[in-house]
Formats: C-alpha cells, structure tokens, sequence
C-alpha cells in the first residue's frame, strides 16, 4: 500500500527510494567479488522496486534515467561506505593480491630455523590417472576462470568441460610420457634453493605447494605447523606477477593457514623478474639452443608467455607489462634490436585473452618468409605440457606446415643457477639477517651468472 504523500510527490518519492534503497545495498555488493552471481544481484536488486513505484505512480518513461542516476549514486556511496570499513584481509580476499603498500617499518630480524620458504605453483597430474580430478579444481576455481554467474554455474561448467576435455587432455600429457613433470622439477628447485642458502650459511627450510594438485594449500600449511614454523615466506615461480596466478597461491594458502595455522606470519617476498641471474638464465638458455657453428642473428626470436584472460589487464594486471620488461632484458642482454616479437599462449574458450597468439604469429613470420625461429618460453621456470607439447610438438607442427624449416625451443629454466640465485636474493632480501663484528661482511661465494653453465 502505497502511502497517499507518494502520490502528491510521485517523483520525489521514486528518487528517494531508488537512492536510500542502494544505499545498503552498494555496501552488502562491495562484499563480494566483481562480476560474480552476488555483485550482480545486489547491483540489480531495487530495479523490481523502481518499477513498481513508477508504474503505480503513473510517471512517466522519461523519467527512468534520473531514476538509474539516483540508484547508481546510492550503489556508489554505499560501496566507499563499505571500502573505507574493509579490513585488509577483506580487500586480498576479493583481489587476490599481496599488500603492496610501501612500508617504512624497518627490517626485522628473525630466527632462520622459524621460517619456512613455499615455493608456489599451479601444479599438474602426475600421471594420466590425475588428468581428471587436475581439470575439475582447476576448472572450478572462479579466481582464474570466470563463468557467468559463477557462484551458481561454475561446477556445472566445470563438469561439462573437462567431461568433454579431459580425453583429449590426457592424450596430450600421453605425448611427454603420461602425467606432468611439474612436481619433479619443482620439488629439484626447492632443493637447489635449499642447498643454495646452506652454501650461504642460511639454514631456511624450503618447501613447495600446489593449488590443483598434492601437496595442495592445506597439506603445505599443516606441515608448516608440525614443522613449528612461526612465519611462511612465499616464493612465487611465477616469476610476472597476475592475480590468476600469484595472487591466487596466496589467497588459497592464506585461506588454509586462516584454518590450519591461524598464528603463522606471511612475510612479503621481493620480485625477480628483473634480477641479473634470471636474465641470464635465460640468455645461457637461448644460446643453448645453438649449435656451437650457429650464429644467433641467423634465427628469429618468438618469445611466448602463458596466456591471460583481458579482463585481467582491464582490472589492472601487470603481468603482460612485466613480460615485456623481462624480454626487454634479454634482448638488451643479447644485443638483439630487431628480429623478435613477443606473444602469447594457451588461451582457452571463448573469452578474449592477450595478443597476438603464439600460433597466429607463426602463420605471420612464416608468411614473412621466416626460416629459422626460436621460441623462447618467457614465462615458464619449468618444462611441462605448455613447453613440452603445446611448443614443442604443437606449435612445431604447426611452423613445419606453414614452411617454417628450422624451429628449435629453447629449454625452460629448471635449476639453471643464475635462476636459482635469483630465487635465494629474494629470499635473503626478505629475511636479512644481522652480521656481528666476528662475521665477514660480505655474502659467501656467489654464482658467476657470467659462466655457469647448466
């Protein structure tokens, strides 16, 4: 029953209950994460509301903007209402990111033998067997794949993608010898760390956690407590910063520690995709690939990173810039100016993701009369199904078609030492420590990133 004031000020009335009704309901949608099911019904919910006063009211369709004006403002208050009580466990929960806040606090000093260093993956199967039960939480984890309305739909998604992939995915595992070798080389490279702080005099414990597959973030986080560790260092091998990939680890092993060890400390990890070791790793890498008669100006340069969903960068994803900077690196290294391109990989559905697309820019070089090409995976620290056979049996055959007559990949970082050492400065920046007057000032033996070979 409307009220018979309404109807003496029938405009009055529709805009102050479009503006006072969003009001609360902005708040509860700043909640929740953008685009899902929730954010899209509390964005919607008063509409039924405005409707029916207008049409009660007999006002007219000339109207409905300053109506949709008055509902969006009171959506836009109730949200930086909400944003401004917002802790900052809810903002990395809806974002997925570290705080990336500049700190003056100074360095602390804490006990080695109470940290524990995760290095932080995606994982993979580890045999055929896996291939199914991988796809489905990779599939069902709205953080890196999005569906529309993904809070109620996402399982079904999931269910009918994977019931229709997987087969075709496990014959491609099949192509590299059944199952991922991700959880080998990454367990290699926890251990080179391990061993590569020892060498410095740090004794840190190094472990490794999966988001889709063992050890996963719960595993990881009850092991940290048996170990008796009191702060976790996070170590991305993703080396270009994307919430779909690092900010997703941390989310999951945040989430986990929230129930498992709620009293372990995250400690913040510096990045190292511009660090000296990294970069020559991957120049010793593409060198690598030439026979010692070859000169390198002889071959074009494709560098190919992993794929990324747009709305990412339209959010504000940094990944692809990082990329660029890292490839940047390199060629500067090599004294390459021309002769390369920068592309991008293992996109899925129908989505728009991040271009061009390694595959379109194989067709284009061979139709540009390119010969000879290495493909330099840039965002890959280990060889797997997207090196292994998306490179190199897919887009190879892909290259041989298109006339392409030399095609090489040039081989994933793995334990190269310059990486490893890259990994171990980030791990020191993070964790110094504080020398006494006995101690020597300078770091033990470091690696000569210049000559070592791997």
């Amino acid at each position: 029953m409307i009220p018979d004031f309404c109807y003496s000020h029938p405009c009055l009335t529709v805009i102050a209950a479009a503006f006072l009704v969003n009001i609360p309901m902005g708040y509860i949608r700043q909640g929740h994460s953008k685009f899902s099911a929730k954010w899209f019904f509390w964005i919607h919910a008063s509409i039924p509301l405005i409707i029916y006063l207008r049409l009660s009211l007999h006002l007219t369709p000339a109207l409905i903007p300053v109506f949709i004006f008055f509902a969006v403002l009171g959506q836009i208050l109730g949200s930086r209402f909400r944003s401004r009580r917002m802790t900052d466990a809810e903002w990395k929960r809806l974002h997925q990111i570290p705080d990336t806040r500049r700190k003056n606090q100074p360095k602390r000093f804490l006990p080695e033998t109470e940290v524990m260093v995760v290095l932080m993956n995606m994982g993979g199967p580890k045999s055929n067997a896996d291939v199914k039960d991988f796809l489905l939480k990779l599939f069902n984890d709205s953080l890196l794949i999005r569906f529309p309305l993904s809070a109620l739909l996402q399982p079904f998604f999931s269910w009918l993608i994977v019931t229709l992939r997987w087969k075709a995915a496990a014959e491609r595992y099949q192509l590299i010898g059944g199952g991922s070798p991700i959880f080998e080389s990454t367990r290699n490279q926890a251990e080179a760390l391990a061993q590569e702080l020892r060498r410095r005099g740090r004794e840190i414990d190094v472990i490794f956690s999966f988001n889709y597959s063992q050890p996963l973030p719960n595993e990881t986080l009850m092991q940290v407590k048996a170990a008796g560790k009191k702060y976790l260092l996070p170590l991305s091998l993703y080396p270009h910063y994307s919430k779909a990939t690092t900010g997703s680890n941390i989310h999951y092993l945040s989430m986990a520690a929230r129930q498992f060890h709620p009293d372990v400390e995250f400690l913040d990890t510096p990045e190292y995709f511009l660090h000296p070791g990294y970069i020559q790793a991957f120049v010793e890498r593409i060198q690598g690939a030439l026979k010692p008669s070859e000169l390198l100006d002889d071959f074009y340069l494709l560098f190919s990173a992993h794929g990324l969903p747009l709305y990412f960068l339209t959010e504000g994803d940094p990944y692809p810039f990082q990329v660029a900077q890292t490839a940047g690196c390199v060629l500067n290294k090599l004294g390459r100016t021309k002769e390369w391109s920068l592309s991008y990989q293992s996109a899925v559905g129908p989505l728009q993701w991040l271009k061009p697309s390694t595959e379109n820019m194989i067709h284009t070089l061979a139709k540009q009369g390119i010969k000879k090409l290495l493909v330099v995976p840039i965002s890959f620290v280990t060889d797997h199904i997207e090196t292994l056979c998306e490179i190199d049996i897919e887009y190879r055959k892909v290259a041989e078609d298109a006339g392409i007559t030399d095609f090489r990949m040039s081989r994933a970082l793995e334990c190269h030492p310059g990486f490893i050492q890259a990994l171990a400065d980030s791990v020191e920046t993070a964790l110094p420590r504080e020398l006494s007057s006995r101690q020597e000032k300078v770091r033990p033996g470091r690696i000569d990133i210049d000559s070592a070979k791997v």
